[in-house]
């Protein structure tokens, strides 16, 4: 992984190098990622995530995550662009995003800042988890095993239960209780 990640950065203006430790930590952050969803090898997600934008997407939000918890501010703007850049995808790496994170077709996803999210989380595309007042507010809560669908969207400081599935095309404003289906046809919002 280090030297696709030494790869990666040929493609960043003036990049600067990341230590080998926070590129490791972020596979193996990765790896359970994956692996909370498929019971594959190591290796397997190694080429998933060479291979395979979604993979990419959670191991760059976890390596940005890293070097978010480590200070490292001057090298964290190279790894937003390569996320935006390669996959189209715009998550702050302020979010805290438990175990199973998982970006499915993650292009157009945007998960803003601050954002406390749980185990086994499923993002598809065109998805945005945000706050109406812009630059403040404390971020949404999502719990575990939470799947946002095709263009739904979250906004505002909401708390949103575990085992909540929101359909394609929903905007949700307001908090969602556990074990709840969220589709247009039945969301008050």
């Amino acid at each position: 992984m280090i030297n696709f990640v030494n790869f990666l950065l040929k493609k960043v203006f003036q990049p600067q190098p990341i230590k080998d430790e926070y590129i490791i930590e972020a596979f193996h952050k990765t790896v359970a990622d994956v692996k909370f969803h498929s019971k594959i090898s190591d290796e397997e997600v190694k080429n998933r995530i060479i291979t395979n934008s979604n993979d990419l997407a959670v191991f760059l939000f976890r390596l940005g995550e890293i070097l978010h918890i480590n200070n490292e501010e001057q090298l964290k703007p190279q790894i937003h662009w390569l996320l935006k850049e390669l996959c189209s995808c715009e998550i702050y790496f302020n979010n805290r995003i438990d175990v199973g994170f998982n970006v499915t077709h993650g292009q157009g996803t945007v998960i803003g800042s601050r954002n406390k999210i749980g185990k086994g989380f499923i993002i598809h595309q065109g998805c945005t988890i945000g706050h109406k007042k812009n630059g403040s507010g404390a971020g949404n809560i999502i719990g575990d095993n939470v799947t946002l669908y095709a263009n739904s969207s979250i906004i505002g400081e909401l708390n949103i239960g575990n085992n909540v599935i929101i359909g394609a095309h929903v905007l949700v404003t307001k908090d969602i209780p556990d074990n709840t289906v969220v589709t247009i046809k039945n969301n008050q919002n």
